[in-house]
C-alpha cells in the first residue's frame, strides 16, 4: 500500500513540474507562434471542411503524402487559375485600348493630387495589410499541407491531455467539425451565387469580361466588411465617371442588393439550419466575428458559438446526469 502511495505522490510531482514547465515556456512559445496564428487558424479550418475529399483522395492513391499535396491543389489550383485567366483578360484588355480612357480619368481626377510624407505614412498600413494577407496565404497552405499529413494524429495526441470522457470530447469535436463545415458550405455558396449574380449583372449592362469580373467579385466576396464592393463599386465609380450614370446606378443599386441578400438572408440560413441555430444568431455572429477578429471572423465567430453552445450542452448534461444531454 505504501509503495503505491508513494507512486502516486511521484507521478503528482512529475505532473506539477511537467506544467510548471509548459507554463513558464507557453508565453514565449506564444510570442513566436503569434505571427504564424491566423495561417495556422486559417489552415485548420480548411483541413476540417477538406477532411472528406482528402479521405476520398487517400482511399484511391494510398499515399498520405501524395493525397495531401492533391488536396491542397483543391484550394490553391481554382484561385490560381481565376488570377491567371484575369490576368490574361486584363492584359487583353489593356493591349486593345479599352482602358485608355479609364486611366486618362484617373489621371485627370488625381492629377491635381500632391503626395508628401503624411500621405505615404498613410498609406503604409494598407500596404502592410496587403502584405500581411500574402503572408497568411502562403504560409496557410503550407500549413495546409502539414495539417492534412499529420492533423489527425495531433488531434488524437491532444485529445488524450484533456481531462474529459472520450465521447464528451467527440462531442465537443463533431460541433467543432459540423460548425466549419457549415460556415464554409455557406461562404462557396455566397461566393458562388455572387459570381453568377454579378456576371449576369454586368452582362446585362454591357461590360466586357463580364463573366471574369463576376469571378472576381465571387473571389471578393469572401472578404470580410466589404466583399464584392471591391470589384463591383469601382466598376461604377468608372461607370459614372465616364458619364454613363444610367448604367452606373443600376450596376451600383442591383449588386449592392444582391451583396446584401446574400450576406444577410442566404449565408445565416444556410450556416444556421446545418447548426440548428437562428439566422440571426449566425448573423451577428459573422458580423461579430468580422469585427473582432478581421479577416477569419467570417470562419471563426460560427465556430466559437458553435463550441460555446456545446461546452454549454455539455454542462447542462453533467448537472443533470440522468437526463441525455438535448439540442438548444
Amino acid at each position: 500500500m505504501q509503495p503505491e502511495l508513494a507512486r502516486r505522490n511521484l507521478n503528482r510531482t512529475v505532473v506539477v513540474v511537467l506544467a510548471i514547465g509548459i507554463a513558464v515556456f507557453l508565453p514565449a512559445a506564444y510570442l513566436m507562434a503569434r505571427p504564424f496564428l491566423a495561417a495556422a487558424i486559417l489552415a485548420a479550418i480548411l483541413a476540417v471542411a477538406l477532411d472528406p475529399i482528402h479521405s476520398r483522395i487517400v482511399h484511391l492513391v494510398r499515399h498520405v503524402s501524395m493525397a495531401a499535396l492533391l488536396t491542397t491543389f483543391v484550394v490553391v489550383g481554382p484561385v490560381l487559375a481565376v488570377l491567371t485567366f484575369g490576368g490574361m483578360a486584363v492584359s487583353r484588355e489593356i493591349r486593345s485600348g479599352a482602358l485608355a480612357d479609364a486611366m486618362r480619368a484617373g489621371e485627370g481626377l488625381t492629377g491635381h493630387l500632391t503626395f508628401d510624407v503624411h500621405s505615404i505614412e498613410r498609406a503604409l498600413p494598407e500596404v502592410n495589410r496587403i502584405a500581411g494577407g500574402v503572408f497568411t496565404g502562403v504560409f496557410g497552405v503550407v500549413f495546409l499541407y502539414v495539417l492534412l499529413v499529420r492533423g489527425k494524429t495531433w488531434v488524437t495526441q491532444t485529445m488524450a491531455l484533456i481531462p474529459l470522457d472520450v465521447p464528451v470530447t467527440q462531442r465537443i469535436l463533431a460541433a467543432v467539425r459540423d460548425s466549419i463545415v457549415a460556415n464554409v458550405d455557406g461562404i462557396l455558396a455566397m461566393a458562388a451565387v455572387e459570381a453568377l449574380s454579378y456576371g449576369a449583372i454586368f452582362r446585362v449592362a454591357g461590360m466586357a469580361s463580364s463573366a471574369m469580373w463576376g469571378a472576381f467579385a465571387g473571389l471578393a466576396s469572401m472578404i470580410p466588411l466589404i466583399g464584392a464592393a471591391a470589384v463591383w463599386l469601382p466598376l461604377t465609380i468608372s461607370l459614372a465617371v465616364h458619364g454613363t450614370w444610367v448604367k452606373a446606378g443600376v450596376i451600383g443599386i442591383l449588386c449592392f442588393a444582391t451583396q446584401q441578400a446574400v450576406a444577410l438572408v442566404l449565408v445565416p440560413r444556410i450556416v444556421g439550419k446545418r447548426l440548428r441555430q437562428s439566422p440571426l444568431v449566425i448573423a451577428l455572429a459573422l458580423l461579430g466575428g468580422a469585427s473582432a477578429f478581421g479577416a477569419l471572423g467570417i470562419l471563426v465567430g460560427p465556430v466559437i458559438v458553435a463550441v460555446l453552445g456545446a461546452l454549454v450542452q455539455e454542462l447542462r448534461g453533467q448537472l443533470r446526469p440522468h437526463t441525455a444531454p438535448s439540442p438548444l
